[in-house]
């Protein structure tokens, strides 16, 4: 097969950049034809050992806020005109990376494909586009559905008007979509709801021996954790992962626990969190950082105790790492990974999740050392069993096979 993979801006580290790249590298191995189209590569930043295997086409727009670079000098990637920034401020960054963007890339799209597998939002309006004129099929990795259908409350300021319009285009997109594939089905039930489409639940891999074999000595040395109960959240510092009720559980834990530590590993801003836990009187309890690259963030899922995940999202790649490097999980089963959890074998389901839930579950393993052994142990059988990356690639290259000869091609 010739397999055109759209994403949005490849500029960072992440769950959705990680994914496209392995599930190309895995479809080269098999022997199909692989190019990834995108408006922006930074190939220092995004996983430069995966880009360097791949064919990586970068499609920029005049007025898009990002262009490609092999620099990781944050003035060369963020270089605008004049024109640009003006733009910008006129307009929400976001709307020109997501509408014009991927627009352009729709359009640009060469004749040379037997199917378009778009990934990460908006992707699928790239792809609606590029089907109207190569007339191939789509298959979109719904990695998860557009936030605004169901967190209205980032509808401010412009936005009010942005999202009505992104609404419109996303859902006349996504019928021109031939399957949709989801990660979990809490993931398959938004898509129907929003979209009242049916869609294929594969779970994507990960690198289990890798995350398995790092050893953390050095970040509970170079922290000073050496003594302490370590509690650790991976993700992107935002209110839809929670984690506000990760500080929050550690408050309830430090009443009668003085060694438990919690650390933040993730981008974004820490203003409102280490506001909340100064307010609650655990700032010295709790560590933020932010790793980047595999190497330290398998080092850091090694130093913890235990991996606490409060989070709303419709997976959780990081919940599988760390089951990956044999580590209790303390998972609200408002995130899908909670799908292949089960509570006591392989981990632990929190079903509110709230700060006091966690908290209870947390103490339990705090003293109960066999049980997080046990645990650990059952979690990473569970995902070398199951979540390689060669068996999610078998996956999708079936779907790609099945979705070419329903549209009337040949699967070469």
């Amino acid at each position: 097969m010739r397999i055109a993979m759209i994403h949005t801006p490849l500029t960072g580290r992440g769950g959705g950049e990680r994914q496209i790249l392995r599930l190309a590298i895995e479809l080269q191995k098999a022997g199909h034809e692989v190019e990834i189209f995108t408006s922006a590569v930074n190939e220092e930043k995004c996983y430069p050992d995966m880009l360097k295997n791949l064919k990586i086409n970068a499609i920029s727009y005049p007025l898009a806020p990002f262009k490609s670079t092999g620099s990781s000098s944050s003035e060369e990637v963020e270089k605008t005109s004049y024109v640009r920034t003006l733009s910008r401020k006129v307009v929400k960054r976001h709307y020109y990376t997501s509408a014009i963007s991927m627009i352009h890339i729709g359009r640009k799209l060469p004749r040379r494909f037997d199917i378009i597998n778009n990934h990460n939002f908006p992707s699928e309006w790239a792809a609606f586009i590029a089907k109207k004129r190569l007339k191939v099929p789509i298959v979109w990795m719904c990695n998860e559905p557009p936030f605004w259908f169901f967190l209205p409350n980032y509808m401010e300021g412009l936005q009010k008007i942005n999202w009505p319009l992104f609404e419109v285009l996303d859902r006349i997109s996504v019928k021109y979509i031939d399957e949709i594939v989801v990660l979990s089905r809490i993931a398959a039930g938004r898509v129907k709801k929003i979209y009242n489409r049916s869609s294929k639940v594969v779970r994507s891999g990960v690198d289990v021996e890798f995350f398995h074999n790092a050893s953390g000595g050095d970040v509970r040395k170079r922290y000073d954790l050496e003594s302490d109960f370590i509690l650790l959240h991976v993700g992107n510092l935002d209110p839809f992962r929670r984690q506000a009720y990760s500080i929050k559980a550690v408050y309830h834990l430090s009443k009668d626990y003085d060694n438990v530590k919690l650390v933040l590993d993730g981008a974004g801003a820490r203003k409102e969190l280490i506001r909340l836990s100064e307010k609650l009187g655990v700032r010295d309890k709790v560590l933020f950082l932010h790793t980047t690259n595999d190497e330290e963030l398998a080092r850091v899922y090694a130093a913890c105790d235990v991996f606490v995940f409060p989070s709303l999202c419709p997976w959780g790649l990081a919940v599988i790492e760390a089951m990956a490097a044999s580590k209790p999980v303390v998972v609200s089963n408002k995130a899908g990974v909670f799908e292949i959890i089960q509570t006591g074998v392989n981990g632990i389901v929190a079903d509110h999740a709230k700060p006091e839930d966690i908290a209870k579950h947390v103490e339990l393993l705090i003293n109960d050392p066999k049980q997080r052994k046990k645990l650990g142990e059952n979690a990473y059988e569970y995902v070398k069993n199951n979540l390689s990356w060669e068996k999610y690639a078998k996956n999708m290259e079936s779907i790609f096979q099945e979705a070419i000869c329903g549209f009337g091609g040949n699967v070469s």
